[in-house]
């Protein structure tokens, strides 16, 4: 383990995954201090750097670092953080581009605000990236004390989505984010919005602005150059207070496998201390599918469904718009069409039941939004039941949502996911 003697007014940033301990002197991580004896974590495939206020010497475990002169968070952030903690400003949101540095400032600016006495609350609408919460959920933290990193921000509650993207599921991700922020509002003096770096194309402008105009900020913050964003300047700038300010001196972009190994890496820290739960179909309660939102048929009715599909029927439900089937093997299209007409719905969805494997699931109560999410490893129709990994308690008691999202439950690897409300 290197021990690297940092100068007075020099940086140092850690690539992780890297711990850094402070030997001697002090240094300062998005406004935080830490003094000797102090530890820092870099998370897998993101950069911390550590700004000496005096000679100091640092040990740095694993990953590697980089050494610059000067501080690379340039001075329009702190000016920021000091015009937040002496203004009137309750609700802020952040919208920058990929790997602009929106996360960094929304840490600094908790470490500022916090430091100052303030209470902060951090909504996390970054489901591809997670810092605050469990992964494909938009998560809600709360501190009144500063952090080097977000991911260290106690988490309150979550909004589960279901994805790493909110493409497709722009409903849930500003749904979340209003629903958390009425609770944040109760908990803090101030409310920081950090977001996805989706900032073009048609659904990510709606996605940044409808959510702007749900939120009613105080403040809008923009990251990133006087040329960039401006399709999403040009709108907000005649709704509300608007601010700008450049990207770090430095920044380290990241990959798409960069990005897929982050959240490999959530996905593995989350499940750590999970175990299988296995959960009779009958208790499981669900949205966001159509399966397992029916009444199951009774025996006499599958039988004459089996007669109508040609197949053995293992399970079946009917609601309001649709059957759901588990049968083997899978019956013919026109089979299907035939049972949609003979039942008067518009959906008939006819599974094996291995679709379900590997899919992502949140668990919602009247107490949390999101209890907690597992992943789907068996689901047995001949004796009704799914097996679960999970740190969640309980799960027959909570809500179900089904995610779009597949994750192998041994490696963390993401796998080909589900289509919404495919099943």
């Amino acid at each position: 383990m290197p021990e690297i003697s940092l100068p007075k007014g020099y940086t140092l940033v850690a690539h992780g995954p890297s711990k850094v301990r402070i030997l001697e002197g002090s240094v300062m991580v998005f406004g935080a201090t830490l003094s000797a004896g102090s530890e820092a974590f870099a998370e897998p495939t993101r950069s911390l750097p550590l700004y000496a206020t005096g000679d100091s010497r640092l040990e740095v475990d694993k990953g590697s670092f980089s050494l610059f002169e000067g501080d690379t968070i340039p001075a329009e952030w702190y000016r920021l953080a000091e015009a937040l903690s002496q203004g009137e400003f309750r609700r802020v949101i952040i919208i920058g581009d990929v790997d602009s540095g929106k996360t960094s400032l929304a840490t600094l600016l908790v470490n500022s605000l916090t430091g100052r006495g303030r209470r902060v609350a951090v909504i996390d609408a970054d489901v591809g990236q997670k810092s605050i919460g469990p992964p494909g959920a938009i998560g809600l933290g709360v501190t009144a004390k500063p952090v080097y990193s977000l991911v260290n921000v106690e988490v309150y509650d979550s909004f589960f989505i279901g994805s790493n993207t909110p493409s497709g599921l722009l409903h849930r991700s500003i749904g979340g984010v209003v629903a958390l922020l009425r609770k944040a509002e109760k908990l803090a003096d101030i409310t920081i919005i950090d977001t996805t770096g989706w900032v073009t194309e048609s659904e990510g402008r709606d996605l940044k602005f409808i959510k702007t105009l749900a939120v009613e900020p105080d403040l809008v913050v923009l990251v990133g150059g006087s040329s960039t964003l401006v399709q999403l300047e040009r709108p907000l700038r005649k709704m509300f207070r608007l601010t700008r300010v450049p990207k770090p001196h430095y920044v380290f972009e990241r990959s798409k496998g960069d990005r897929r190994e982050y959240r490999r890496w959530v996905f593995s820290r989350y499940l750590a201390s999970a175990s299988v739960k296995s959960v009779d179909f009958a208790s499981i309660d669900i949205a966001y599918t159509f399966f397992f939102t029916g009444t199951p048929l009774a025996a006499e009715e599958v039988s004459r469904l089996q007669a109508i599909l040609g197949v053995n029927v293992l399970y079946a439900e009917k609601s309001d718009d649709h059957i759901g089937v588990i049968a083997q093997p899978q019956p013919p299209p026109q089979a299907i069409e035939l049972a949609k007409s003979v039942y008067g719905v518009r959906h008939v969805k006819v599974l094996s039941g291995y679709e379900l494997m590997h899919s992502v699931v949140g668990f919602m109560s009247r107490e949390k939004y999101c209890e907690g999410i597992g992943v789907i490893t068996g689901v047995n129709p001949r004796e009704g039941r799914i097996q679960v990994l999970t740190p969640v308690d309980n799960p027959a008691e909570k809500l179900w949502l089904l995610g779009v999202q597949k994750v192998n439950p041994n490696t963390f690897e993401e796998e080909a996911g589900l289509e919404k409300w495919s099943i």
